[in-house]
């Protein structure tokens, strides 16, 4: 397996703090880069302080209606298209027994969650993928199939997942920069996305929505543009996780 070189990975990795580290709420305010990861103190080897999630004290919500009942609200309806939870590995205890310690639950899952879904990977705009650490955020793409196990290194780092890549992942920061908050905060994230609201520092319309210049600049707009179909990468552990797709309208 080919790897890309840890610095060019961790700076797609880190670029949600790039492009949206001047964003109210997030917890780095200033620009990250690889470099002041690996310059950042060693936690344990090869993880540097800045490989690792933020801690913070959050609180989220996520209200979940009837499609019928939704129709009535201000907000456009993006529907839960398919789900898994708690999908594990056939050892949890030792998950390193069943195949190589990179396969995380990911490999399983994702043939429960694409055909709830009714669709794959390659009809995904964007994701939200659990990086309790730089490295975790690869191995899920790879799992579920977002790209051929070994390829996470290019795939994170030929601009695919950065903000006007094909695939953008954690826009809002993540829990790299964002905050900790056990992925719900990226379920929140990729419904704003979805909404095609996502708040960022565009200007607001006559119709209190903000209108998206879809510049991608450090600070500045992170809309996807025609965001359609999402998909979340939970991670409780290596061996059990849990996904869900969600779909605009």
């Amino acid at each position: 397996m080919q790897r890309k070189p840890a610095r060019a990975t961790r700076d797609a990795l880190l670029d949600g703090r790039t492009r949206v580290g001047a964003r109210i709420g997030h917890y780095y305010k200033k620009r990250v880069t690889a470099e002041d990861v690996v310059n950042s103190r060693m936690i344990c080897k090869p993880l540097h302080l800045l490989d690792c999630c933020v801690e913070t004290d959050n609180a989220n919500a996520i209200i979940v209606t009837t499609a019928e009942r939704a129709k009535d609200l201000k907000h456009p309806l993006v529907r839960i298209r398919g789900v898994v939870g708690r999908c594990s590995k056939p050892r949890v205890d030792m998950h390193y027994q069943a195949g190589p310690i990179s396969t995380v639950a990911g490999h399983y899952a994702k043939d429960i969650l694409w055909p709830n879904a009714g669709v794959g990977p390659e009809d995904v705009d964007l994701t939200g993928s659990y990086d309790a650490f730089t490295f975790t955020t690869m191995l899920q793409l790879e799992d579920y199939g977002f790209c051929k196990k070994g390829e996470g290194g290019h795939y994170v780092s030929d601009g695919t997942i950065m903000l006007g890549g094909k695939r953008p992942n954690n826009t809002s920061g993540g829990h790299l920069c964002e905050g900790y908050t056990h992925g719900i905060a990226m379920v929140i994230e990729n419904v704003r996305q979805l909404r095609h609201d996502a708040d960022d520092s565009c200007p607001t319309g006559p119709d209190g929505r903000r209108q998206h210049i879809y510049d991608y600049r450090e600070g500045g707009c992170r809309q996807v543009k025609n965001a359609e179909v999402s998909a979340n990468l939970g991670w409780a552990m290596p061996g059990t996780g849990s996904a869900m797709v969600m779909r605009r309208g």
